[in-house]
């Protein structure tokens, strides 16, 4: 039994951050794509998890445009999934919510 916690426990880990899925059609505001996309590596305040190497992205200084091309690009030598399928719109959506939140 305590094997099957264990497993279950490491799944819900590795899903936590919501790398690429996208089957949301009723999502639609960049607070609700966060919640969906983001939070559950950067929390729901956006800073992050040091202990666990994963930055803060709430008062980072970064513009909208950097965000999106995190999010769609990537970056080496980070843990921070690529959102391929993504779209721009939802990315910017994203964005424009983490900017508006940094000030």
């Amino acid at each position: 039994m305590f094997k099957i916690g264990v497993m279950i426990f490491l799944f819900l880990i590795v899903t936590a951050c919501n790398d690429d899925a996208h089957d949301h059609p009723s999502i639609k505001s960049g607070q609700a794509l966060y919640e969906y996309h983001c939070a559950g590596c950067h929390r729901q305040s956006g800073k992050g998890n040091f202990l666990k190497g994963i930055p803060a992205n709430i008062g980072t200084g970064l513009e909208e445009w950097q965000l999106v091309h995190k999010m769609k690009q990537g970056e080496s030598n980070t843990k921070m999934p690529v959102f391929k399928t993504m779209s721009k719109g939802e990315a910017t959506k994203i964005a424009e919510y983490i900017t508006s939140h940094s000030h």
